[in-house]
């Protein structure tokens, strides 16, 4: 029995190196790889919806631009009595496409103007289209129409559907 005492207090006695003291401050290098990790996962997440909801935002962009432009070749008509396919007339730079970049140097949309053909001239009537440009072209919808008449359609994966919602 006195052998045990002696092996047993010899065990109580010893210190162990890898003990931490009560007083350390700072993280271990396991936290922090779990602290990364974490915020990985949640980016890797987090980051398809953000984009997501950056190009939902830049349709508004193009719908605005189909919007302005619209009003514009309305007030060429009332001047000139007929509407036109040449942008440069009503303001813009290029005759075919033009860019919408509603306020941003990067152009994510292009509009055009094409005269209507079935059954109005277009001295009468204009067809407004939009083309994704960029990172857009990435976004399901991938075009909007706006007639004279005030009609609209949108084509979202392959599919044109009428009005913009």
């Amino acid at each position: 029995m006195k052998k045990v005492s002696i092996v047993s207090n010899k065990i109580e006695n010893m210190s162990f190196p890898m003990k931490m003291k009560s007083d350390s401050k700072g993280f271990t290098l396991i936290e922090v790889m779990i602290v990364v990790a974490l915020i990985g996962i949640l980016a890797a997440l987090a980051y398809p919806s953000f984009r997501d909801s950056i190009r939902k935002s830049r349709r508004g962009d193009a719908q605005q631009g189909l919007m302005e432009i619209a009003q514009k070749l309305e007030n060429f008509y009332a001047r000139n009595a007929t509407y036109t396919t040449d942008l440069t007339q009503i303001g813009y730079t290029n005759v075919g496409w033009n860019n919408v970049t509603a306020g941003s140097s990067t152009v994510y949309y292009q509009v055009r103007v094409f005269p209507v053909t079935a059954g109005c001239a277009l001295a009468n009537c204009f067809l407004l289209e939009t083309q994704s440009m960029g990172d857009q072209v990435n976004d399901p919808v991938s075009r909007f129409t706006l007639s004279s008449t005030g009609a609209k359609q949108l084509t979202k994966n392959g599919v044109t559907k009428n009005g913009w919602k």
